[in-house]
């Protein structure tokens, strides 16, 4: 059994901060596999975001401390390197990978080769996300040996 969390991050920067004291709070009462995935509205790079003006490097900092404090791990993803994207603005898309899904290290050894698959954005502004368990199956196989 494990913990699916469905996360919003807010888009005011300091009730965000909050979210993620209460993220932290929930990781470290929790023993049981954990997931976090969602709208998180934070980048862990500025590599994560192409726009004229960068993401506030204190914003970048605060979440990244976040996810290394918990020991989360960022699920890879495929299918396009951006979740978000805005309208355009003077004849430019800001572009930005602030959909994800972080989980704890229990977790991730449930599910060693999961993935996040992104799909086109059509309706939305946010790319749909499907997540890929890809379990791993340990099969007994039984022994036979036959002899003539």
């Amino acid at each position: 059994m494990w913990l699916c969390n469905f996360v919003y991050g807010n888009p005011n920067f300091k009730k965000r901060q909050e979210q993620w004291r209460e993220i932290t709070v929930s990781c470290r009462s929790e023993s049981e596999p954990q997931l976090f995935i969602g709208d998180f509205n934070d980048v862990l790079s500025q590599e994560e975001k192409v726009r004229l003006h960068p993401k506030p490097q204190n914003q970048v900092r605060d979440f990244k401390n976040f996810v290394d404090s918990n020991a989360l791990i960022d699920l890879e993803l495929k299918g396009g390197r951006f979740t978000w994207f805005s309208n355009l603005r003077n004849e430019f898309v800001t572009r930005e990978r602030i959909d994800r899904a972080l989980g704890n290290w229990k977790w991730r050894m449930m599910y060693p080769h999961a993935y996040l698959s992104s799909m086109p954005a059509i309706r939305s502004d946010h790319s749909p996300l499907i997540l890929y368990l890809n379990p791993v199956h340990n099969v007994r196989r039984s022994f036979k040996f036959e002899a003539f």
